[in-house]
Parts: C-alpha cells; structure tokens; sequence
C-alpha cells in the first residue's frame, strides 16, 4: 500500500512539473494591424448622407493602419490597448470670393480625410498553443477625424468606436515562437478583415 502511495506521489509530481512547462507563455504583445475599415465608412457615409441611395452613389472605401499592446496576466486572457489612424478619400473644394467692384476669384483646395481612434481591448484566448494561438476579443473607444468629407467641411468631430472580434488567430514563428503573423475576422470600425504581424516577450 505504501508502495503505491509513493509512485503515485511520484507520478502526481512529474505530472505537475510537466503542466507547468507547457503553461510558459508570453506575457506582452505589441503589434502592427491593417484593416479594410468597411463599416467605420458605412457609419461615416450613411451618418452624413442619411439614405441608402446617397450611400451607395456616395462612399468611398477606406484603409486602417493600427498599433496595439495587449498585456496577458493569465494564459487564456489579455488586457490592453490600440491606437488606429484612418485614411479615406481626398476631397475637393473650389469656392468663388468677390471683391467690392464686383470682380470674383475662384480657389480650390483638396483635403485628405482621416481620424485617429484610442481603444482600450480585452481578448479571450480559447486555444493556446506553442505554433497557434484562437482567440476572440472587445475593443471599444473613441475616434477624433478631422470632418473633411462632403457634407462636414471644416470641423472635427469626435465619434464611437467598437469592433467585435469573432475569430482572431495567430500563427507563431522562429525559435523562441514569438514572432507572429495572424489576422481577425468581426465587425467594427477597425473592419471586417484584419491582418497583422507583431512580437511577444
């Protein structure tokens, strides 16, 4: 009896140590997204423009580039951050200025519409490998775009931000595996396809 206590002590402890090799995991994330931003110029477009007819004659895609840091005190849950910048379409204006004796000048001027977002981000990761990592993720916040567009012409506005993330992956690289390249797909200003590269440590 005391025989079998004592292997079974002994497996219980080499399986014990054998678990918490396979629980090492990186505990910072930093990494560089790009993203078709679709739904941040359905907001933007239908907002201003107020019907799907004006919508579908009116939008323009635009591009998002974002840089984030997610900090991971346990293995399956990360907390931190992004910041996102947006680049839409160029816009034209031309207007006609007239001096007292009647006689008018004509001006054009082109401005690039852009907004850049802060958003605070929460990610659940469901399988966590050494080579792969799947996960879902919430971020949310605020964005300030400069109002350039064709019906808000000189003023900043400060808009919502959300993107709900329903499959993100990772797929990891080099001799340590952390370096990665993965892509997300979800709903949100930050779009419904994203691809991106980072580093853990």
């Amino acid at each position: 009896m005391k025989r079998i206590f004592f292997i079974a002590t002994i497996l219980l402890f080499t399986a014990v140590s054998y678990a918490q090799k396979d629980t090492t995991f990186y505990k910072h994330e930093v990494k560089a997204s790009i993203g078709d931003a679709v739904w941040a110029e359905f907001f933007w477009t239908y907002s201003a423009w107020g019907s799907e007819n004006e919508l579908r004659n009116n939008a323009a895609l635009y591009a998002n580039i974002s840089f984030s840091y997610l900090y991971r005190p346990v293995k399956w849950f990360w907390v931190g951050g992004n910041l996102i910048g947006y680049v839409g379409e160029m816009i034209d204006y031309t207007w006609r200025e007239y001096a007292p004796d009647g006689r008018f000048r004509d001006f054009s001027k082109s401005k690039m519409k852009f907004c850049a977002v802060i958003a605070p981000e929460i990610r659940f990761s469901y399988l966590n490998r050494k080579n792969a990592i799947l996960y879902g993720a919430l971020s949310g916040g605020v964005g300030i775009e400069n109002g350039y567009d064709r019906v808000h012409h000189t003023y900043p506005e400060i808009n919502s931000y959300f993107q709900v993330t329903y499959f993100g992956f990772s797929i990891n690289f080099g001799e340590k595996k952390n370096i990665f390249l993965g892509g997300e797909a979800g709903i949100g200003f930050k779009g419904i396809f994203i691809f991106h590269s980072g580093y853990r440590f």
